[in-house]
């Protein structure tokens, strides 16, 4: 009998921890998060003052599922908002790790069994600067060069997991395969960077010229006609190299394997090609900060223009065109509760409070992997309620805003903006809609988590590999995902005969310029990875 007793017991534990492995990351399987605080993952220099300064300890919080002895679990990098100015001083609540949406969603994850880094990134965003000469450029300027950096931050957070894996015996048991990059607001805008812009050309060639100074600043930050980002300065698209620039973790791998966008935009549609990670957005369509479709930011205390960015919806509309997130979804569609809210506020008609403009009434299946979530007119503030899933308590903005914003009665004006802003604000409301991400999200990343990747190196090399624009008429981009490294590329034509050959890369995507030098008609190109080559016929226009 007691035989029996524990086999039936041991029968019990295996089918609990079965049941616990095969809903890992759909569902909450892990009641207690443990937390890890400030962890170093690097060092650079910090651009907060108008003097940059060397040795800013980059830090993270790392949540894991308490209990729990997996060795190869996903990881989400969740990342706050803030405007790329510090907490308070951004004329905000939030803006921090410790930021309570950010807290919440990163036990949300590690409850799910992921395990979640929550980082700090660096700040350096002159918002306010109004000058009537130099204010446009130092405002747009700032702006991309603060995503730039911290873009830099979470590449450098990216092989800090990967380093750790490989050389400090994988202490957060993580699978560094399964890397998610998740961001709320400016975070947003940084994941959505995270997964399109990868090469130093793709600001270059932008049409209308809005990654490029107009004016030479005063302080020589900027240069007339020349790129806002100065890759001498801040390294180059990696991260890597540059007189003010920390290169961290050299020679590992920055890929991910997904981004989501919790209210972020992005500077460029242009930026999203194929063969780039899925993308996951959740917007409020009248977002008065980041454009649902397309349109300008803007300052919210000054009212200053600084650049034009697309939303979500463009976004979207863009990686299904392309077939990117194609990898969410298998054979059966979603029929969850959120997948099909998601799909009646697509289908709906959503008027803009502002102009009446239809935002929505479009075809979910044209834009898979976008959520939007509509929530009632504020007006007459000045713009509409753009984050619903943020909370903070009263008391902690009084307390912690005074010593930074000139006092208590400073503190008492930021909470009461922030509340005119967000009027429904609670701690219930704001979980209710995270919640729902978590909802929408899971079924999604954990399909693209447990996909076979079991392949043979030259078939994964192959279907990692994109070479592109096919026909190509000005240049030809050769771009890599998984990790493999790009070190040489020859272009034959038609004869045989080798017209074109680029070494010594090393790289995970490089331009080729100057194809309309060529001959018009079908060249094969060779590409030689770390890991195998791979061979694409493309027509020359």
């Amino acid at each position: 009998m007691k035989k029996l007793l524990l086999s039936l017991l041991i029968t019990g534990l295996s089918a609990s921890f079965a049941t616990a492995q095969w809903n890992r990351y759909l569902d909450e399987v892990y009641s207690d998060v443990t937390v890890t605080n400030d962890v170093e993952y690097g060092t650079n220099w910090s651009f907060l003052f108008p003097n940059p300064l060397p040795g800013f300890s980059l830090k993270t919080d790392v949540y894991e599922p308490t209990g729990d002895n997996e060795t190869d679990r996903a990881v989400v990098i969740v990342l706050h908002t803030g405007n790329f100015l510090p907490r308070y001083l951004n004329r905000s609540p939030s803006g921090d790790k410790s930021d309570s949406s950010i807290v919440v969603s990163s036990e949300l994850f590690a409850k799910r069994g992921y395990v979640a880094f929550a980082p700090n990134y660096r700040m350096g965003w002159d918002a306010a600067n109004v000058d009537q000469t130099y204010g446009a450029d130092i405002r747009r300027g700032t702006l991309i060069s603060a995503v730039y950096r911290a873009l830099g931050d979470v590449r450098s957070l990216v092989r800090y997991i990967r380093k750790t894996v490989a050389e400090d015996g994988n202490p957060y048991g993580v699978n560094p395969d399964n890397i998610i990059v998740y961001g709320h607001g400016s975070g947003g805008y940084v994941s959505l960077a995270y997964g399109s812009l990868d090469r130093i050309e793709e600001l270059e060639n932008e049409a209308t010229g809005k990654w490029l100074s107009t004016t030479t600043t005063p302080n020589g930050a900027f240069t007339l006609n020349e790129l806002f980002v100065n890759t001498e300065v801040d390294g180059n698209i990696d991260g890597f190299g540059g007189t003010n620039n920390d290169t961290n973790h050299f020679g590992y791998s920055s890929d991910v394997l997904a981004c989501v966008n919790v209210g972020g935009a992005l500077g460029d549609s242009a930026w999203i090609e194929v063969g780039e990670p899925p993308i996951i957005s959740f917007h409020v369509p009248d977002d008065g900060f980041a454009p649902f479709i397309q349109g300008l930011v803007i300052v919210p205390t000054t009212q200053e223009v600084v650049v034009d960015v697309v939303g979500s919806r463009w976004a979207s509309g863009k990686v299904n065109e392309l077939g990117n997130n194609d990898a969410l979804y298998g054979s059966n569609p979603y029929t969850d509760p959120y997948t099909i809210r998601a799909n009646a506020a697509l289908s709906g008609s959503h008027l803009a409070y502002s102009n009446q403009e239809e935002l929505l009434n479009l075809n979910p299946e044209e834009y898979k992997g976008l959520f939007p979530f509509i929530v009632p007119s504020i007006a007459p503030y000045p713009f509409e309620e753009s984050s619903p899933w943020d909370w903070w308590d009263e008391q902690v903005v009084l307390a912690n805003a005074a010593p930074y914003i000139g006092g208590a009665v400073e503190a008492q004006a930021l909470y009461d903006g922030s509340i005119a802003g967000s009027p429904g604000m609670s701690a219930a409301r704001g979980r209710a809609y995270l919640d729902s991400i978590q909802g929408f999200l899971a079924p999604r990343l954990r399909q693209l988590l447990m996909q076979d990747v079991s392949v043979e190196e030259n078939d994964f090399v192959s279907s990692n590999l994109f070479v592109y624009p096919n026909p190509a008429n000005d240049y030809l981009v050769v771009k890599s995902n998984k990790g493999i490294r790009v070190t040489d590329v020859e272009i034959y034509d038609i004869t045989g005969k080798m017209v074109r050959t680029e070494n010594g890369l090393n790289k995970l995507s490089h331009q080729i310029n100057g194809i309309n030098q060529l001959p018009s008609g079908l060249y094969l190109v060779k590409v030689t990875t770390d890991q195998g080559l791979v061979t694409r016929k493309v027509f020359v226009d």
